[in-house]
């Protein structure tokens, strides 16, 4: 298992990296759109989420109890008067100052203080956790918004192409060369066509809306996204080695720092089995009848120390309660080691086979497709093939293009998952580097 100040010094990088990063431009005060990028999406959301400002404040009050734990308890002053008015009167009376202090006999202050230590980590942890979570729900927020907008564009293609066949054919069927028929199933399919654009429209609206209330800007403000679905050359099977994967992972690194407070908590338990010894410092003057001399006047200075007796109550509840803690922290640090290696192992196969699919989908096929299309245009030009041949062999290669475009977008939705499941986020990323 990596040592915990490794996990701690990590953490700290991160919340440096958050607080120290900055937009080079205001998305509010923009007026043109704004481009940006699928990573630059989340490191704006990291920047503007309330949620995450709101989350901060845990992180505040742990260091607040950080600072001002480990303390001695204030010291008491008592006073005490007495005289002899209801007995004989003889003027006889004692005043009595105090001043006592409670001081623990163990190391129950240190401990206190290393435990709010810890749970400032954890609170960092959890933060952490937040940040990637939601940089997984921007990072798909905004596949999905490039995959909608892509097939849009192929739908627009395909309408603007059904257009001129169906100009082509109202021609034909002018002069007698082409049936009615064909002329109302182009018309009917352009219909179709025009349907699903104005629904991809309506979705790609949601999907920006979606991707704007994420990234914490105005439903105003008009945005770009300018990375595109190209699928990588290079197939993608390169893994990431199980204790790297680990580091970047906030959530086991939360796991990990539990057992540490836990085992805080324990020594901190074990310290309060005895109880604080109380030291007191007075002083006492008396007046008292002294005979033959009479009334007289008497001081006195004297320490006193109260130690109690750990016989009945030895703290057992709180040892016991803080072992089961500490077993539970350790179980759950399994638990998610086993999880994050499934998960992992899920989605780099995942993506791994998508990448297989589209490459499949945008290679021979659409290299046939273009080639076919390629031949009509050949064959037409030489009076042997119909302009409506060619141009249902562009058609077909169209069709042919935005299968391929879905396969790179489902390709895309699993390396967003992948990229989830490692944390591999640039904030995070670079935080992780610079914590080693």
């Amino acid at each position: 298992m990596i040592p915990s100040h490794l996990y701690i010094r990590q953490l700290t990088a991160w919340s440096l990296s958050l607080g120290a990063f900055s937009w080079a431009y205001s998305f509010e005060a923009a007026a043109e759109p704004v481009s940006i990028t699928r990573t630059g999406a989340v490191d704006v959301a990291f920047r503007n989420s309330r949620e995450l400002a709101i989350a901060e404040l845990e992180v505040a009050r742990a260091k607040v109890e950080l600072r001002w734990s480990g303390r001695l308890d204030n010291p008491e002053l008592e006073m005490n008067l007495s005289d002899d008015g209801a007995g004989l009167n003889d003027n006889e009376g004692i005043f009595e100052v105090a001043f006592s202090q409670r001081f623990p006999i163990t190391s129950r202050l240190k401990d206190e203080k290393r435990l709010r230590g810890y749970q400032v980590v954890l609170a960092e942890a959890e933060i952490a956790e937040q940040r990637r979570e939601l940089a997984g729900q921007v990072d798909l927020a905004a596949v999905e918004l490039m995959a909608t907008r892509a097939v849009s564009e192929r739908q627009q293609k395909l309408s603007a192409l059904n257009q001129k066949i169906v100009a082509f054919l109202a021609e034909q069927v002018a002069q007698g060369q082409a049936s009615n028929l064909d002329l109302t199933q182009a018309k009917l399919t352009g219909r179709s066509i025009d349907q699903t654009i104005q629904a991809l429209a309506a979705l790609e609206n949601t999907r920006q809306l979606e991707l704007k209330q994420l990234m914490g800007i105005s439903p105003e403000q008009p945005i770009r996204l300018t990375s595109e679905l190209v699928l990588p050359g290079n197939q993608p099977d390169k893994r990431l080695a199980t204790e790297s994967l680990f580091r970047m992972r906030p959530d086991f690194i939360l796991a990990v720092s539990r057992i540490d407070e836990a085992e805080a908590a324990i020594a901190l338990e074990k310290s309060k089995r005895w109880a604080d010894v109380a030291v007191k410092v007075f002083g006492e003057q008396e007046r008292a009848v002294d005979e033959p001399t009479g009334l007289e006047r008497n001081s006195f200075l004297g320490v006193g120390i109260s130690i109690p007796l750990p016989i009945r109550q030895r703290n057992q509840v709180g040892i016991e309660k803080s072992l089961i803690d500490r077993e539970a922290a350790e179980r759950s640090v399994d638990a998610i080691r086993f999880h994050i290696r499934s998960e992992y192992e899920e989605a780099f196969q995942h993506r791994l086979a998508n990448w297989k699919l589209a490459s499949e989908a945008s290679g021979d096929v659409l290299s046939l497709a273009e080639g076919n299309f390629a031949e009509f245009q050949k064959a037409y030009q030489q009076g042997q093939a119909s302009l409506l041949q060619v141009q249902r062999a562009q058609e077909q290669q169209l069709e042919l293009e935005t299968a391929a475009i879905q396969s790179i977008a489902n390709y895309y939705r699993s390396d967003a998952q992948l990229r989830f499941v490692t944390g591999a986020y640039p904030i995070l990323r670079t935080a992780v580097n610079s914590g080693k």
